[in-house]
């Protein structure tokens, strides 16, 4: 049996969870003590709390004292949710991150179980698990994206994220590799503001890197009546404006062009048919 060097150990990588935090008082601390409970040990959290009116900076602060992974910052201007989201993107610095949004909790293997699953594939960019929602009035539901499972090309991984028919957005709630998601260059605002400003990002991730899927509820979604996409309209307008957004990103892409020039003919075909109804939109 060999004998390894000197000093010589396994490396671990590391992970951090992005929480942006805003109007959150009633519900953040039950995040926070998702997050705390977590089993995987290289793990810290960065928590940015945007201009808010009730008690989630003093919460978050107080729960950060008494665990010292959690750093805390407050905006001292309001950055709104694609403003704060980028934010932490900045301050990350490690192998993989993930967004802890505040209604989310995580099951204590979360980041253990995703952090494997990110470990076993170098081409892969995201990991994620399934989600239970429970909606506003009680309802509940089970989300889960199986259709890019085993799928290596990213044209076709790209075609399916805009196809709409699946869950695109739950790799949302996943663990990505940190130094590919830096070439998409963060969340970016479009016509229709920040609707569905997810969707161009994990449409451009989708295109830097194969999606591993966890067969596991790891992640429980729980919409607040304040929460941003309940404040959604979701019109023809907002859908034609985020998917022009798409299209900005495919070409903004490392994408061979005759790739890019596949996935974009259908797109341009819809948004030429809907540029008429959205005009008041451009």
């Amino acid at each position: 049996m060999t004998t390894p060097p000197f000093g010589a150990q396994a490396l671990v990588a590391s992970v951090t969870a992005l929480l942006p935090a805003w109007q959150a008082a009633d519900f953040i601390q039950a995040t926070l003590d998702s997050l705390s409970a977590q089993t995987y040990t290289n793990f810290r959290v960065i928590i940015s709390v945007d201009v808010c009116e009730d008690g989630t900076r003093e919460i978050c602060e107080a729960h950060a004292a008494k665990d010292p992974r959690f750093h805390v910052v407050q905006q001292a201007s309001r950055q709104g949710y694609v403003g704060n989201c980028n934010a932490l993107l900045a301050l990350a610095d490690s192998d993989y991150a993930f967004f802890a949004f505040h209604d989310d909790l995580i099951a204590p293997s979360y980041v253990q179980a995703l952090t494997s699953a990110l470990d076993s594939d170098p081409d892969a960019v995201v990991s994620f698990s399934d989600v239970h929602l429970t909606n506003t009035d009680g309802s509940e539901e089970h989300w889960q994206l199986s259709e890019l499972e085993g799928i290596r090309d990213p044209a076709l991984r790209g075609h399916l994220v805009l196809a709409g028919g699946i869950k695109w957005w739950v790799p949302n709630r996943g663990l990505f590799r940190l130094s590919m998601v830096r070439r998409i260059g963060g969340l970016k605002l479009h016509g229709a503001g920040e609707f569905s400003t997810d969707w161009p990002w994990i449409f451009h991730m989708s295109l830097l890197g194969n999606f591993l899927r966890v067969p596991e509820t790891l992640c429980f979604k729980y919409y607040m009546p304040g929460s941003l996409s309940r404040s959604w309209a979701f019109t023809a307008e907002q859908r034609f404006e985020v998917l022009c957004a798409c299209l900005r990103e495919l070409w903004s892409s490392n994408l061979r062009s005759t790739a890019k020039l596949d996935i974009s003919t259908p797109l341009m075909h819809y948004l030429n048919q809907n540029r008429a109804e959205n005009s008041t939109m451009q």
